[in-house]
């Protein structure tokens, strides 16, 4: 069976490995299954089985950009979850900004998300120059690229902790997108250590389908994994009710987003990863074996 998808054909995912498919195939979008017995809201409740309310959670609605959402969904799937239980609508997608830079002087680079990589500079390629990333999948991607990629932290506030430790030398450029919720530039300015910004990608709203918006207009609660502020900030103000769904949060700084928007269900997954994300919802849902 597969997986439901938004019918969008105007979007295009833009270029790079991210976005090599576009979101232009027309499939019905998921409607959710009406609950065997009533849902009872139970705030703080982390991986209950879905037995506990009496039957399975509903569907999961993923809002990422087309090609993560696919790969989470692969992985979803992995682990029990139907296809038919997952929804992708995509709530932005990413595409190159045109910049120029001068890398001469750079002695390293900063990647606190893997679609800065999507857009490195071809100078930058096979440099083996220090990069410091977030996340131990982006640290892999990045050494993919040529780079000397280190993983030193699975947030960027942490990373900008461990980084003075490990390079007292600079310039250092953090390749990023133009929404992101942490300035380097301005974090190290008072620092030894200096930090440039270069805008490699935008994150680029766009508007959720007429049938997402019904579903998520009834009572049955749906899941939604939220993996960036940014996603959480466009949701929050869209006219909708978030009081019946659940809000699956990546960081304790996405989840206070979702408080914000009004998530009646928040979880945070215990560490800044696609696994801990994948093991926070399967719980919740009807997995079944085989």
């Amino acid at each position: 069976m597969a997986i439901r998808q938004g019918n969008r054909q105007s979007r295009a995912e833009g270029a790079g490995a991210q976005n090599a498919h576009s979101h232009d195939t027309s499939f019905d979008l998921l409607i959710a299954r009406p609950l065997l017995r009533k849902f009872v809201l139970r705030p703080n409740i982390v991986a209950v089985p879905a037995q506990s309310y009496g039957g399975r959670l509903p569907n999961i609605l993923l809002t990422r950009p087309h090609a993560q959402a696919r790969h989470f969904a692969d992985a979803l799937i992995a682990q029990g979850v139907q296809p038919d239980q997952i929804t992708i609508d995509p709530i932005m997608k990413i595409a190159p900004v045109e910049t120029a830079c001068d890398i001469s002087a750079c002695t390293g680079l900063i990647i606190t998300s893997a679609n800065a990589l999507s857009y490195l500079p071809v100078a930058l390629r096979g440099s083996r120059l220090p990069c410091y990333c977030v996340g131990d999948s982006t640290s892999q991607a990045a050494r993919a690229l040529g780079l000397n990629a280190y993983h030193l932290a699975d947030t960027a506030r942490d990373l900008c902790e461990a980084l003075p430790t490990v390079c007292q030398e600079g310039p250092l450029l953090h390749l990023r997108g133009t929404h992101t919720t942490l300035n380097m530039a301005e974090h190290f300015r008072s620092t030894p250590l200096p930090v440039d910004n270069v805008v490699v990608y935008e994150q680029i709203a766009l508007p959720l389908q007429a049938e997402t918006h019904e579903s998520l207009r009834r009572s049955s609660p749906v899941i939604l994994p939220i993996f960036s502020a940014r996603s959480a900030k466009l949701l929050g103000k869209l006219a909708l009710d978030w009081r019946p769904h659940w809000a699956v949060a990546l960081s304790p700084a996405i989840a206070a987003l979702c408080k914000e928007a009004g998530f009646g269900q928040i979880t945070t997954a215990a560490q800044p990863n696609r696994q801990a994300m994948v093991a926070v919802i399967t719980p919740l849902m009807d997995v079944k074996s085989g």
